[in-house]
């Protein structure tokens, strides 16, 4: 394993921003290579507990000449965002996956995009570690644009349940799964829940989905079991459920849950008096995806997602 500097920034009140990957040397010039990246985001650590996890099994538990491809895992890119646990770019609020390919000359994210880009690109396939923008605990999916560029059938091989195939938007085509797919890397975004706390099961699950990748694609020479036999979904397959009423919210199921039409999901209670004042129905038979994690709920906040098993491929 060699340590790499990718990007110093200094910074005029405190230490430079250093961007270190971890690169491994395959032992079969003719496999391909891999890149992974942590966390681009703060406020949610999971994605580099579990780039961190990688990096320190294939350095301690997996033998070297079983590394095939090259491997590069860059486990943490916005360090001042993490550190005061804020989500985006603390000095602007930026986002740095809104900023790729990124620009040598340009803003102080883009020009972080840029450098970033230029370590990663190359290498046969491309695997981001990101977390959902709203407050969910939801099932660990694999994300893909429909940009026609995806590669569907690669994703499966994480062995996770679902590919969330998302429409593409304009704003998307700044982002590093787009320009990795772009420049030719087959990319794949794998989501996390955006819990503040490590979850051992679900950072374990994660973590399992991309060894049985890099196993399934020929990166490493490591046996994995098979998982889950994975369901392709897009947003006409979910169903949202959002709160009536503002109060404390209490979930009757758990996210992974089955339910059927009509069941009894969850309530909000009144803050004061206790009293029920909503309870959430299953709008269709399905299975839970996402679950709002946060104790106090809004009015029309989305409160629970649900795939709808009639739709499951």
């Amino acid at each position: 394993m060699k340590k790499i500097e990718i990007i110093r920034l200094e910074s005029l009140s405190r230490a430079p921003l250093v961007v270190e990957g971890f690169s491994f040397k395959g032992s079969d010039p003719g496999a391909p290579s891999a890149a992974i990246v942590g966390a681009m985001e703060g406020g949610v650590v999971l994605p580099l507990y579990i780039a961190s996890a990688l990096v320190d099994f294939l350095k301690n538990s997996l033998p070297k000449k079983r590394i095939l491809g090259n491997i590069l895992i860059v486990p943490s890119i916005n360090h001042y965002a993490l550190n005061i646990r804020e989500r985006f770019w603390p000095l602007d609020k930026t986002n740095l996956n809104m900023m790729f390919p990124g620009y040598d000359q340009g803003e102080t994210t883009q020009r972080i995009a840029k450098k970033l880009f230029d370590a990663l690109q190359g290498h046969t396939y491309g695997i981001s570690l990101e977390t959902r923008p709203d407050p969910a605990s939801c099932l660990p999916y694999v994300s893909l644009f429909q940009s026609g560029y995806e590669d569907l059938e690669g994703a499966k091989r994480f062995g996770l349940e679902f590919i969330y195939h998302k429409g593409l938007t304009s704003i998307d085509t700044v982002s590093l799964q787009y320009n990795w797919q772009l420049w030719e890397t087959k990319a794949y975004t794998l989501m996390c829940p955006s819990d503040t706390q490590v979850k051992p099961e679900t950072a374990n699950t994660l973590f399992q989905a991309v060894l049985r990748f890099l196993s399934q694609s020929g990166v490493i020479d490591y046996h994995m079991f098979n998982a889950a036999q994975t369901d392709v979904i897009t947003r006409s397959d979910i169903e949202v459920i959002k709160a009536s009423r503002s109060g404390i919210f209490v979930p009757k199921r758990s996210v992974g849950s089955y339910v059927a039409t009509g069941e009894i999901i969850g309530t909000v209670i009144h803050a004061l008096d206790g009293a029920t004042i909503h309870r959430f129905e299953a709008p269709c038979d399905g299975v839970i995806t996402c679950i709002n994690n946060q104790a106090l709920i809004y009015e029309k906040a989305v409160a629970f997602r649900i795939a709808r098993s009639g739709t499951l491929l």
